[in-house]
Formats: structure tokens, C-alpha cells, sequence
């Protein structure tokens, strides 16, 4: 039987193909560029975290079809109100992890026993008795597609492998970036691939990685999930995000996997918050151009039915009750329609 290791000076000989060199490059450029509006655009910033905490506790919950109303939703998320439920509960163990992420990354090592707090507090509403212990039983990891059908993607390490796996995994990262053996994006990408191999808990393996992701992009100084949610931009690609786990996948016990792929389709989600974050800050330089202009301008660009939530997301210098009160107005002159009922209700232009 071959042992699974985690090698992180060459990742099983990993070649950065031409598309990661160019995300890469690009990534880093607009992490440049950006660099100095935390003090130019911080009110436009503070709205974009609050609407990010939002998204990602929403998002990363419904991957793994966890949700409830989006008015219980941001009740939960700003502890307003306390969980009714089983899916409550756990979105209110999301919300407390993110924020303690947010705000104590840098005294969170990345370490068996921190992975172990983190995920008893993810479960700390809930009346689990396994929150912050790794599995005692074998899993399997299964894709579900949107047509409803299920596939065993990958039969993760036995269930008494888990707790020294975990720890060699993290060692060895660690020990990559003290060395930097590869930029920190491909680390910690590779990273959380492996995270996820492991499967190393009974519930809750898809969060903790998103989790993880949050915090050890912070660690590397790229804060961009702050401020755009990279779980909303992961569930609106999941088809691809299981394709690309599932390639990277093949051979990963026998330590010949190749990371290229899941690293490819990574590297385009952090390119895309990147992106996100730089086209919203350009809105907010022009501070003459009033919401209900942004909000027309914000629909003729995106070509599709937006709600109110989304637009708010969209127009950081404004608040939600001023985007809602010139939804009302663009509306009342017919500039706009509002098509659906309740959490499905979007605005589109008249023609």
C-alpha cells in the first residue's frame, strides 16, 4: 500500500501552465492597483464587506443546499434574531467562523488543533455531537448534479489515517511557504485541494474549505475576500468547480494527482473577485452620477434581470435604502419593471 503524501516543493512536478502564469500575473496586478483604496474608498469598502459577509454565509450554505429566507438570512447574519432550525443553526456557525476569520486571521495557525476549533464552532449551534472532531467512521465524497443525479467522485483516506494526514498536510504547507516553493495563490490553492481529498470530518467538509481558503488567503496579504464573496462566485460555477476536483482527483492515493486543474479553475475565481472589486471601486470614483443612473447603467451592462440585493452589491456608495428608493422611482416612470414575486422578484429595463 503507497502512503499518501503531500509533496510541496514540486507538487507531484507540478507545470504552471501559460493560462495560471497569466491569472496569476493579472491577480497581482490588480492587487496592486488596489492596494491604496483603503483609504480613498473606505465607506464604499465597509458596505462591500457587509454585503460580502452576506453572500458568503448564503452562498457556501446553499453549495451544500443549507438555506432559508433572505430576510431571516440577514437577520441571522447581523444577529438579529437567533436560528429556528437544523439550517439556521448551522448558517449562524458559518456566520461566527467567517467573522472570527475576518477578524483574528492572523493569530489562527493553520494547524490540526485550529482546524478543530473552527469546525466545532461551525457546529457550535447545533445539537451535534461531532463538531471539532474528525470522522470515526469511512466517507465517500458525492457529487450531486443539478438533474439530481449523484456520483461517487472520490473515496477519501480511512477514517484513523485522518487526524496524521491532516497534520503532515499542514506541516508541509507550512513549511512551502516559509520556503516559497511556489507563489502562495498555488499553495494555497493546492492546499485546500487537499483539504477537501481528505474529507477529514463527517459534515461540513465543503465549508471548512471554503473557510480555510478565506483564512489562508489573508495570511498571504490577499484580502480580496473581504470585500467580494468567493463563495457566490464558486456556487455560480459549481458544475465546473466538481469537474475540476474530480480531474485533479485521479490518482491522488498513489501521490501522481495532477493540482493543474482544480489550481486553473482556482486561480479564475480570485482573477474574477479581483476583477469585481476593481470595476466596483471605479463606480464609486465618479460620485456625480446619482443611483438611479448607476442602477440603469449597472442593468444595461449586466444583460439580465437583477434583484435589489444584487444591485446593492453592485453600487457600494450607496446605501440599500437609497437603491431601493430609486428602484421605486426608475420604476413609477417606467424606466424599469419588476418581473417575479417575492425572493425571485428582479428588475429589468423597458425597452
Amino acid at each position: 500500500m503507497i502512503l499518501k503524501k503531500f509533496d510541496y516543493k514540486t507538487l507531484n512536478h507540478l507545470e504552471i501552465t501559460a493560462s495560471m502564469n497569466d491569472k496569476l500575473n493579472q491577480i497581482y496586478e490588480l492587487k496592486g492597483r488596489l492596494s491604496a483604496t483603503s483609504i480613498t474608498y473606505k465607506e464604499a469598502l465597509d458596505h462591500l464587506v457587509n454585503v460580502a459577509k452576506v453572500q458568503s454565509t448564503d452562498a457556501s450554505n446553499r453549495i451544500e443546499g443549507i438555506y432559508t429566507s433572505n430576510t431571516r438570512l440577514n437577520q441571522l447574519v447581523h444577529q438579529k434574531t437567533s436560528p429556528r432550525n437544523r439550517s439556521e443553526a448551522e448558517i449562524a456557525g458559518y456566520r461566527d467562523v467567517l467573522a472570527l476569520i475576518h477578524e483574528q486571521y492572523a493569530y489562527i495557525p493553520i494547524n490540526n488543533s485550529s482546524i478543530l476549533t473552527l469546525h466545532k464552532r461551525l457546529f457550535s449551534y447545533t445539537n451535534s455531537t461531532w463538531g471539532g472532531q474528525f470522522k470515526d467512521s469511512d466517507n465517500q465524497i458525492i457529487t450531486e448534479y443539478a438533474n439530481g443525479k449523484q456520483e461517487v467522485r472520490f473515496q477519501p483516506p480511512a477514517a484513523y489515517l485522518t487526524p496524521q494526514l491532516v497534520q503532515e498536510l499542514c506541516t508541509n504547507y507550512n513549511l512551502a511557504v516559509n520556503q516559497q516553493t511556489f507563489s502562495p495563490l498555488i499553495l494555497l490553492g493546492a492546499f485546500i485541494f487537499d483539504f477537501v481529498s481528505i474529507h477529514p470530518f463527517r459534515d461540513g467538509n465543503g465549508r471548512m474549505s471554503r473557510l480555510l481558503m478565506l483564512l489562508t488567503m489573508y495570511q498571504a496579504q490577499l484580502d480580496v475576500g473581504k470585500y467580494i464573496s468567493l463563495e457566490k462566485l464558486i456556487e455560480k460555477t459549481k458544475q465546473s468547480y466538481y469537474e475540476v476536483l474530480k480531474q485533479s482527483s485521479l490518482n491522488w492515493q498513489n501521490n501522481q494527482n495532477d493540482y493543474a486543474p482544480f489550481l486553473d479553475y482556482f486561480l479564475g475565481v480570485i482573477l474574477q473577485a479581483y476583477r469585481n472589486l476593481n470595476d466596483r471601486l471605479s463606480l464609486v470614483q465618479n460620485k456625480s452620477v446619482s443611483a438611479a443612473d448607476l442602477i440603469l447603467k449597472t442593468l444595461g451592462q449586466e444583460l439580465k434581470p437583477m434583484s435589489r440585493s444584487e444591485l446593492t452589491a453592485l453600487i457600494p456608495q450607496y446605501s440599500d435604502i437609497t437603491i431601493k428608493r430609486a428602484l421605486s422611482e426608475l420604476k413609477k416612470s417606467q424606466q424599469i419593471q419588476l418581473i417575479g414575486k417575492g425572493r425571485s422578484s428582479k428588475y429589468i429595463l423597458n425597452n
